[in-house]
């Protein structure tokens, strides 16, 4: 048995810029066997043996270094709708996995960093850093005691950034997100409880185009404390049934800031969430894979000035092998979030088509849009962002790769002066052992 894992990225974020997870992270909710040995995977996560890192072994461990270096040039910077700044920028991408090659009492460790400088706008330079470390202990063949923490130091990319108020520097956030469960599976039955605490900060600035203004963020630090439950069956031939319930408790270390008076306003967003979801997880001989969820969500707000909000759910993730070539992907996603300068809640839905395809082992050719909504409640606010990108990935060898990637984003907005148009040019070149 193994652990479980999931991406790091999604596609509606930029692929590289503010998230620096390049590998992948422990999920502790559940356990799955090992594909059968006919089964094929998607083309972007095929591994050949000839082109694969083979990292360092210390010991009981397996040590896997890589260092990455791109140029990113960006024709708007701040993602605005007039005076529009271009710059190009530099990253410097450190990273390294750690993990034991046992099956019992599985661990592994992921670090890297993102060290980003512009040419120009050097008020836009930034440092990003991630560590997780992970894995489970076997208490027995069928019970598991999977675990998990992540810290991250990010930046707000400026796309995100709801309010249209800008900080003069980036500004800086801090998650801690502790897991922890256990995982049961008998059988054909399998059941897992995993209680979770979330932990994010975010700094405070002052105002891009006036830096006497102050700008605080801080009203935005939040705690979440959650438990998720999940049962599953296992049919035949790699088909699980399963449903999944979340609820949780997030409370906010200070009130709303009123930049007018320079006061908070006694509003906090503190609320009871809730998420369940139905549905089946399936890998038709290796042709179609799918995870696709359906169910309900809410959020309950402590303060009757803010208006509860609930939508449907839904968490559906789709790989289709067409041919031994080429994967066609579509991940659907409807969920309730709530931003830092948005005092009601948000129902936010996104949706990502991509083509991956293998012109040859070593090359490979991608491209994806995404499509995503905001529909900001008790509120005439509603947001429409387009994402399409484009790319393109030589491995020569198994120590070193070369990526290029264009990507546009357009964004539409019933709020003036939020729409915006950007384009970003990428270049980078990874050395790996």
């Amino acid at each position: 048995m193994q652990v479980k894992v999931v991406k790091a990225a999604e596609a509606v974020s930029e692929p590289t810029e503010e998230d620096a997870n390049f590998g992948e992270v422990y999920d502790v909710r559940s356990i799955s066997r090992e594909p059968d040995e006919e089964t094929f995977i998607p083309v972007q996560d095929r591994q050949f043996p000839d082109l694969s890192p083979k990292g360092v072994i210390i010991g009981k461990l397996n040590v896997l270094p890589k260092l990455s270096f791109e140029s990113r040039y960006n024709d708007n910077l701040y993602a605005t709708n007039d005076d529009e700044t271009s710059d190009l920028s530099e990253h410097i991408i450190p990273a390294i996995t750690i993990r034991t090659l046992q099956d019992r009492h599985f661990f592994g460790l992921q670090a890297n960093a993102e060290i980003i400088k512009h040419l120009e706008q050097t008020s836009e330079d930034r440092e990003n850093y991630f560590v997780s470390a992970g894995g489970y202990f076997e208490a027995r063949h069928d019970l598991l005691l999977p675990y998990n923490l992540t810290y991250t130091v990010n930046h707000q990319n400026r796309t995100d950034n709801l309010s249209r108020v800008f900080t003069r520097e980036p500004l800086e956030i801090a998650e801690l997100v502790a897991e922890a469960g256990v995982a049961y599976k008998p059988n054909r039955i399998g059941l897992s409880a995993t209680g979770r605490h979330i932990r994010k900060r975010f700094d405070d600035g002052v105002s891009l185009q006036d830096p006497t203004v102050r700008v605080v963020k801080s009203d935005a630090d939040f705690n979440t404390n959650e438990l998720e439950l999940e049962a599953t069956y296992e049919f035949p031939v790699n088909h699980t049934a399963f449903i999944r319930g979340i609820a949780g408790k997030t409370e906010f270390e200070d009130s709303i800031y009123d930049d007018g008076s320079n006061t908070y306003t006694g509003t906090f967003r503190d609320s009871v969430n809730g998420r369940i979801l139905a549905g089946i997880i399936t890998n038709y001989k290796g042709i179609v894979l799918s995870d696709i969820g359906i169910g309900y969500a809410t959020a309950d707000y402590d303060d009757d000035t803010i208006e509860d909000v609930s939508s449907f759910a839904v968490d559906a993730d789709i790989d289709w092998n067409i041919t031994k070539l080429t994967t066609l992907g579509l991940n659907v996603t409807r969920s309730i979030v709530q931003d830092n300068e948005i005092i009601q809640g948000i129902v936010q839905t996104a949706g990502t088509f991509a083509v991956d395809h293998e012109l040859q082992r070593n090359l490979l050719l991608n491209g994806y849009i995404t499509y995503l909504n905001r529909d900001f409640e008790n509120i005439t606010r509603e947001d429409d962002l387009y994402r399409l990108g484009l790319g393109v990935l030589y491995r020569p060898s198994p120590y070193f790769n070369i990526k290029g990637e264009y990507i546009h984003t357009n964004q539409d907005s019933t709020l003036a002066g939020n729409e915006f148009d950007q384009n970003i040019f990428m270049v980078r070149l990874t050395g790996q052992y």
